[in-house]
C-alpha cells in the first residue's frame, strides 16, 4: 500500500539521486528495484514524481526504519558508481532531517556509504544496525 511515508521516501530517494545533477538511468533502476521490494509500482513513482505538491515530509517512526530509509538514500548515491560531494551533503542533511545529531549525522553518513558501497542485502543491514547500536 502506498503510504504517505512510502510517498516521501520515494520523493526523497528521486532528490538524493537529483542531487549531483547527473541523475542517470542506474539510479532510476535501483529507486524502481527498491519501490519493487516495498511494493510500490513504476507507475505508482512516477505519479509521485509528476506531482509531488501533494507530498508531505515525512520522518520515520523509529531508529531503525530511518537508517533502512537512509540506506535506501546511499544505494541511490552508489547506483552509479561513485559519489559526489552533492549526494553526500544530501545523504547528511537527510541524516539530521530524520533527528540524529550532527556528529552521529556525520558518522551516520559515512558508515551508510561504506555499506551501500559493499552491496549489501536488507538481511545484511539488520545485522550491521544490530552491531552499530550494541557497539
Amino acid at each position: 500500500m502506498l503510504t504517505e511515508k512510502l510517498k516521501s521516501h520515494f520523493l526523497n530517494m528521486y532528490l538524493i539521486a537529483l542531487s549531483d545533477s547527473d541523475f542517470v538511468e542506474d539510479e532510476m533502476k535501483e529507486i524502481l528495484k527498491i519501490g519493487a521490494d516495498k511494493g510500490i509500482t513504476e507507475e505508482e513513482f512516477h505519479q509521485i514524481i509528476m506531482n509531488p505538491i501533494n507530498v508531505s515530509f515525512q520522518i520515520p517512526n523509529d531508529t531503525i526504519e530511518k537508517i533502512e530509509y537512509l540506506f535506501d538514500f546511499a544505494k541511490i548515491i552508489w547506483a552509479d558508481g561513485k559519489v559526489d560531494e552533492y549526494e553526500k551533503r544530501s545523504l547528511f542533511n537527510f541524516c539530521k532531517k530524520f533527528d540524529f545529531d550532527e556528529d552521529v549525522a556525520k558518522e551516520l553518513t559515512e558508515w551508510l556509504l561504506k555499506i551501500a558501497e559493499e552491496d549489501i542485502t536488507h538481511e545484511q543491514l539488520h545485522i550491521e544496525i544490530d552491531k552499530l547500536l550494541k557497539g
